[in-house]
């Protein structure tokens, strides 16, 4: 994590403390010229021909198509680009961040935040006045303007009403009152924070325009829910069942009294406070891979050699789609000594930590938090110098690393 009290140009010369305390997900901040130095790393052909690809995900957004709002989905051709009109459409693809390193480099800008909720970054190329509609995300999002211009109107969730125009393909809303507060023009450099549900309706001023958007992962609490359930029923206890006690204020031999509610949410709260299990489901379901498919782990005979060639000396790269979390059920954030919440005494003889990575996990020791750290922070490894005798858990937790593609050989090809 970033100082939080280091004034960040990204946002505007901003605390990240300040940021935190004053608009994460509470309400929108405009931060003029946050992005600088930045290089351009694909222009709006090289982006066409990305969605050319099978692999990629892309869309095109025609406002005026054959039918409103008409939504194409790639990958596209080149008679595809031709046959589009002059203007008020707009290209989206999806996580470039997993193709290009440029784009991966512009994400860990924003490790202010915590790495394992970034998603992924979407790059939109737009046509004058081009459009995708106005609509709200669920998920905190910050709005990059890389190229162009393009115009933004927000509303509070409170502003507008959640009904969307019909017999469409897109949740476009069906009503947007300007609130001439948050009415914004985005030239190159200049940055949007919104929270989850802020509607927005962003509209290209030139045919330049181009917006890179930086989305964080937001699980609903249904599928916490559901995925706590799945944890704790792993193993399931036959002889934990309702035994509601009876205190002999039931009217009618009918009656579920309130008594009988109190109870079952007593139990229930007690199966849900496992700490453990919680973060065993947030940290496997956070640290997924967006396409999984590219990350399948190594088989054991690809896993041999690729140890061999790291404890060789060949380069090392942390993907930009890998995703690498860690959790430490004893740490106090305050620095002290490290005990289990609740216990003043005696710290843990063997602390672990799990470290989480690309939907899979290990236990090691707590120690190795400082190296998890530093292949969060760093792209680029020689494992040759590396003391593996220094923790009997470094070897395993290396294997594990590679094994599920959180590190990858630098081949001759991809560099």
């Amino acid at each position: 994590m970033t100082d939080l009290d280091t004034p960040l140009t990204l946002l505007g010369g901003m605390t990240a403390r300040t940021f935190l305390a004053e608009y994460w997900q509470k309400k929108p901040l405009l931060i003029r010229s946050g992005l600088v130095d930045f290089t351009l790393p694909l222009d709006a052909d090289e982006l066409a021909g990305m969605a050319m690809e099978e692999d990629v995900e892309s869309r095109i957004v025609i406002e005026n198509g054959k039918t409103p709002w008409e939504l194409l989905q790639g990958p596209f051709d080149e008679g595809t680009f031709a046959n589009l009109p002059e203007k008020e459409w707009t290209l989206l693809v999806q996580a470039v961040d997993h193709w290009v390193p440029e784009v991966q480099a512009l994400k860990e800008q924003f490790q202010f935040l915590p790495s394992w909720r970034l998603d992924d970054v979407m790059i939109s190329y737009a046509t004058q006045g081009g459009s995708v509609g106005p609509h709200y995300d669920q998920y905190d999002v910050f709005l990059v303007q890389v190229a162009g211009k393009r115009r933004w109107q927000v509303l509070a969730p409170d502003q507008y009403q959640d009904t969307a125009i019909k017999d469409i393909s897109l949740h476009i809303l069906d009503n947007f009152p300007v609130d001439d507060s948050m009415d914004w023009e985005l030239e190159t450099g200049d940055i949007l924070y919104l929270p989850p549900n802020y509607a927005h309706n962003g509209r290209s001023l030139d045919n330049d325009c181009m917006t890179y958007s930086i989305g964080f992962r937001a699980p609903s609490m249904q599928d916490a829910l559901t995925g706590l359930r799945d944890k704790i029923c792993d193993n399931v206890n036959e002889k934990d069942r309702f035994a509601a006690p009876e205190s002999g204020s039931r009217t009618h031999s009918a009656q579920i009294t309130q008594d009988d509610i109190r109870y079952l949410q007593t139990e229930l709260t007690r199966l849900i406070k496992q700490p453990d299990k919680l973060a065993q489901w947030l940290g496997e379901t956070m640290s997924e891979s967006k396409y999984p498919e590219y990350l399948a782990p190594l088989n054991q005979q690809e896993l041999e050699q690729a140890y061999a060639n790291a404890l060789a000396g060949n380069t090392f790269i942390r993907p930009g789609d890998a995703r690498i979390s860690y959790y430490d059920p004893s740490a106090l954030y305050s620095g002290e000594q490290q005990t289990l919440e609740g216990v003043d005494s005696e710290p843990l003889e063997n602390p672990s930590i799990t470290v989480f990575c690309n939907g899979d996990s290990l236990s090691v020791h707590q120690q190795l938090a400082i190296f998890i750290q530093a292949i969060c922070n760093q792209t680029e490894f020689d494992f040759s110098g590396l003391d593996l005798e220094q923790d009997s858990d470094l070897p395993p937790l290396l294997r594990f690393l590679i094994r599920q593609q959180g590190l990858i050989e630098l081949t001759a090809s991809e560099e």
